[in-house]
This record gives structure tokens, C-alpha cells and sequence, in this order.
């Protein structure tokens, strides 16, 4: 004798569906914050080991802090030039180290790529373009300032110390390359990044915090944050969260936290132009001194 058949009808097969659905609903975000929150840990254990290749680095180097460029304001040249980031490569264990896992905007990396100016034994020269699109981005002007007293441009490099607070002042931050017209990210990070602020008061007089000498003009990409254009590279001056709202930042003197936006402009009055004045030095984080 032969039994029937068992099969799913319709409407149990519709119920299956119906809790894989949910339980997806309910699962899929739990997976993204997992995966977004290892990302943020890999990031900022980066940042540590950078922050610690710079400590090695200015052991060195009499505590002098890495220039940011050796000719940084010509147009980019591997040949003679070379990039604070190809300065702590030999501290460093590999070249990923510089790059955030939750940028998602990178263009195709170019370290594989054939450059005419490669010089035998030189390995470095073929990080050079690599190197400005690191997703660390470096505090120059307060530790590396380009300057120009009238005879061209150089690379003045301060020293640890004259950090006052070197356990607050930040040294590095998640960065972005460009943005497009829609404000999305894209080619990477920036090798460099912008204070929001520049000056502060002191009585009746306003102090320049990049201590120049007198008369020096200083190299900058943007002056200040863009805050006109919340669709620019420079709306954080080239900072960018990549961690869902949440960038990684390494001080001076050790330690990595994750801040937002708002707070990495604590202590400034955000103006264009750096126009706005720094009126909390205890928290502005950007001040070498």
C-alpha cells in the first residue's frame, strides 16, 4: 500500500519565508556593525603603529618631527621628492598599515604600477603616489610647516619638544582624498589635513598658534575648513569619518581614540578662512603649543 506524499503547501512555504526575512532583517545589521567595528579596531591599531613608528622616527632624528615633504610645494615628483609616509616606511612592518579598511573609495592602489623613475634598489620610490593617498592624515602645519621667508620655499620641522601637551595634541586622523558633487568619498585618503582654526587672542592682539617667523607665508592646501560646502574635501579640512559617523586619531605622545566631527573642531570657533578664533586651548586638539 502506498502512502501519500508529504509536501510544503503554499501558505507554510510563505511563513518560512516570512521568518527568514525577518530574522535576516534582524541579523544583516547586527553583521555591518560587526564587520564596521573590527574595521575601527584594525584602523585604529594602524594608527597606533604608525604613532609608535613616529616615536621611533624622531629617536632618531634629534626629536624632530618628519617634514612633510622634502619639496612640497611642486608638483608632485617621485623622482625628487619624498613623503613623510616613505620616511616611516623602514618603521613600519608593510605599507597597508597606512590605509583604513573601511574606506571603501580607494582607486585601484599604484604600487604595482610601472614608473619610469624607478631607480635601482630604490624601493621606496614606488610608493610615492600610494603615499599621498594614505588614509593617515598628518597635522603638518603644526609639527611640519612649509614655509617662505621671501627666498622660496622649505620644510621647517619642529620638535617634540616643544609639544606642551603632547599626551592631548593630535598627530594623526582618518582622512579623504576628494568628494564628489552628491558628497560621496572617493581616491582614497589625504596624506596631510587642515586645523579648522589659526588664531587665538591674546588681550587685544590676535596670535598666529603656527608660530611663523616674521614676515613667513606658509603652504597650505585650503585655508581652514570649508564650511560653505558640505559636499567639499575640505568641509572637516580633508578629516573624514569612515567609521559610520566616527574617525580614529592618534595623539603626539601615544594613545588612539574615536571622536566625530563635532569634537574635532572643540575649542574653535569654526569661521571660514580661519577667521574663527581658538577660545578653548585646553580642548582644541590641533595646537602643537
Amino acid at each position: 500500500m502506498k502512502s501519500a506524499r508529504s509536501a510544503f503547501t503554499l501558505p507554510e512555504l510563505l511563513t518560512v519565508l516570512a521568518v527568514v526575512v525577518v530574522l535576516a532583517a534582524i541579523l544583516f545589521p547586527v553583521f555591518r556593525s560587526a564587520k564596521a567595528s573590527a574595521y575601527r579596531t584594525t584602523c585604529a591599531s594602524n594608527f597606533r603603529q604608525v604613532q609608535i613608528a613616529t616615536l621611533m622616527y624622531l629617536n632618531d632624528y634629534d626629536d624632530r618631527f618628519m617634514p612633510v615633504n622634502h619639496f612640497p610645494a611642486l608638483a608632485p615628483n617621485p623622482k625628487i621628492d619624498r613623503t613623510w609616509v616613505q620616511l616611516l616606511l623602514p618603521y613600519v612592518a608593510s605599507f597597508p598599515l597606512f590605509k583604513c579598511p573601511s574606506d571603501y573609495a580607494r582607486n585601484a592602489d599604484s604600487e604595482g604600477v610601472f614608473d619610469e623613475s624607478l631607480v635601482l634598489g630604490d624601493t621606496h620610490m614606488r610608493y610615492y603616489y600610494s603615499s599621498l593617498r594614505v588614509n593617515v592624515g598628518y597635522n603638518y602645519l603644526y609639527y611640519s610647516p612649509v614655509l617662505n621667508n621671501g627666498a622660496g620655499w622649505e620644510v621647517q620641522t619642529r620638535s617634540l619638544s616643544q609639544v606642551n601637551d603632547a599626551a592631548r595634541a593630535l598627530l594623526f586622523v582618518d582622512s579623504v582624498y576628494g568628494r564628489t558633487k552628491s558628497g560621496a568619498p572617493y581616491g582614497g585618503g589625504s596624506y596631510v589635513v587642515i586645523p579648522p582654526c589659526r588664531f587665538y587672542r591674546q588681550g587685544r592682539f590676535l596670535i598666529d598658534s603656527f608660530d611663523l617667523p616674521r614676515g613667513a607665508d606658509v603652504f597650505v592646501a585650503n585655508r581652514g575648513w570649508n564650511v560653505e560646502d558640505p559636499n567639499s574635501p575640505f568641509r572637516f579640512g580633508l578629516a573624514w569619518p569612515w567609521h559610520d559617523g566616527r574617525m580614529n586619531m592618534a595623539r603626539v605622545g601615544g594613545g588612539t581614540i574615536s571622536i566625530t566631527t563635532d569634537i574635532l573642531a572643540a575649542g574653535c570657533d569654526l569661521k571660514p578662512n580661519w577667521m574663527g578664533i581658538i577660545d578653548d586651548n585646553g580642548v582644541y586638539f590641533w595646537d602643537w603649543n
